[in-house]
This record gives C-alpha cells, sequence and structure tokens, in this order.
C-alpha cells in the first residue's frame, strides 16, 4: 500500500462487524464465560503482566515513561530503524514492510489504546495487536513494528491508519459451527507454535472452556487487556495453508490471528 496520500481516510470504518462470527461464540457461552473458565484461572493473573501493568502511569506521562529495549534511543525508539528482522517482515494481515514508505508516528496521531479513547477515528477494542499492519515481537523485547508507521510498536498501541484483520472464510467442507470443534488439517496437528510449543492433539482445551472470542470483542469487553489476540499469543499456529486459519497448541479447533482467549500468553516470554 503506497503512504503517498498522508490524508487518506483511516481505514477502520465499517470493519467492525458485532454478530460476527466469534462473537455469536461469544453470545452462546455466555458473558459469564469471558470474566473466567476451566483453565484460564492460572492465567488470568498473568495477562497484566504483558499488557505492563504500568499503563496506569504512562497514561498521563506518555512514552518517557514506557521502558526501551536496551540500546536503543528514544528517538530510534520512534523514528526507527528497528532490527533487521522487522524491516521488510510480514504483518499479521500478510503485508509486507517497506522501510521507505512509512508514516511518521506523529501523523498518524499514535498513541497507547488507553490513551486513545478521544481520537478521531478509536473504536473500542481496536489495538495494533489485533491490527493487519501488526508485526509481533520477533526478539524477545517485547516490542514489534508496523508495516505502515515507523519505530517500534506495542501490540496494545493505536493509530488512525488502523486496519481490521480480515475475517477468514470457513473452509471447504466445514459450516460455521463446526469450527470450534472441528479437526484441524494435518499440517497442524502436532506443528510447533509461534513460541516454541508442540501441539498435542490429544491434551487441549475446548473452545468455550477457554472462552474464545475476537479480540476486539474482548478488549473492548474488559475480557482481555489491550494488546492480546491469538497473533502475538506464544501457542499461537499461524496459517500453513494459505486459508488465513491457524490453530493454537492449547486449544481445538480453527482459530485466527485475530482471536484471542484466556489462556493467552506473550509470545515475549518465550523467545
Amino acid at each position: 500500500m503506497n503512504n503517498s496520500d498522508i490524508n487518506r481516510q483511516p481505514r477502520w470504518e465499517g470493519d467492525y462487524h458485532p454478530w460476527s462470527r466469534r462473537h455469536y461464540l461469544v453470545a452462546t457461552v455466555g458473558i459469564a464465560a469471558l470474566s473466567g473458565c476451566t483453565g484460564g484461572s492460572d492465567d488470568d493473573d498473568s495477562e497484566p503482566e504483558p499488557s505492563d501493568g504500568e499503563d496506569d502511569d504512562s497514561s498521563d506521562d506518555g512514552d518517557e515513561e514506557e521502558e526501551l529495549p536496551d540500546g536503543v534511543s528514544q528517538e530510534q525508539f520512534d523514528q526507527g530503524p528497528v532490527p533487521e528482522m522487522y524491516a521488510t517482515a510480514t504483518s499479521l494481515g500478510n503485508e509486507q514492510r517497506d522501510p521507505d514508505d512509512l508514516f511518521a508516528k506523529a501523523d498518524v496521531g499514535f498513541t497507547e489504546y488507553d490513551d486513545a479513547g478521544d481520537a478521531s477515528g478509536f473504536q473500542p477494542g481496536h489495538c495494533c495487536a489485533n491490527c493487519a499492519d501488526f508485526i509481533p515481537d520477533k526478539n524477545g523485547d517485547a516490542f514489534g513494528a508496523c508495516t505502515e508507521v515507523e519505530g517500534y510498536i506495542d501490540g496494545a498501541d493505536w493509530c488512525s491508519v488502523y486496519e481490521s484483520l480480515p475475517e477468514p472464510e470457513v473452509p471447504a467442507g466445514l459450516t460455521e459451527g463446526e469450527l470450534a470443534t472441528a479437526e484441524v488439517p494435518r499440517a497442524y496437528r502436532t506443528a510447533g507454535s509461534i513460541g516454541g510449543e508442540v501441539r498435542d492433539p490429544n491434551d487441549l482445551f475446548t473452545q468455550e472452556q477457554v472462552s474464545v472470542a475476537e479480540s476486539v470483542e474482548a478488549i473492548a469487553e474488559g475480557a482481555a487487556a489491550p494488546g492480546q489476540s491469538c497473533g502475538n499469543c506464544a501457542e499461537f499456529i499461524p496459517d500453513k495453508n494459505g486459508d488465513t486459519w491457524g490453530a493454537c497448541a492449547k486449544v481445538e479447533g480453527y482459530l485466527a490471528a485475530e482471536d484471542w482467549c484466556t489462556v493467552w500468553e506473550h509470545v515475549t516470554e518465550e523467545l
């Protein structure tokens, strides 16, 4: 995508679908399921850690209170360059980063999620972790990058060029109601996750047990902390066959980068 037109309209408009696939699942399971479930209680205690418990303090102080990666200046953090592994990497939405075609953070209203409430175009639940342009952490420093914006990016950030991840189509031979319990394709059944966890098909949670929902909706409803999605979870197994679906080392059925559940674990913890 060309960034030549700095005045283009933000791409958030029309992206939110309140009765999407995962929202239907949440309605079926019940709102109570989002607050905890079998296998999820221990992980609830860990949720604030990856989303930075200092957020309440930093909301007033801005980026000055954000802990920078070792050896990275504030200028480099804001403007780049980012580590080489991100320079031309592919995002959650399968977009490739061009380091010569990026917005400055100041030009896109870049801010932390908790400070974005009054920003033009902001919608509850939208954050970098569920944006199609986000490139999750690859080196264990807790920050990722973006295919549209320069500098280091946290999953709990937001900007005006936010782009929702596309909703995957139901695979041939399955119905929407079967996705949560269907056996995943062979390539995923014993695959390794992005955090190095090997999937055991005989030792998995059901999606109902871990309250699978779309990340946007879980964050907006308070079930998930800002910055959490399957796309940056250590247990996630990304798309291997081009249908935009993935799987999980801990949960059965089809899952997408846009999803979330109560056993979420930041990929940084396993890098």
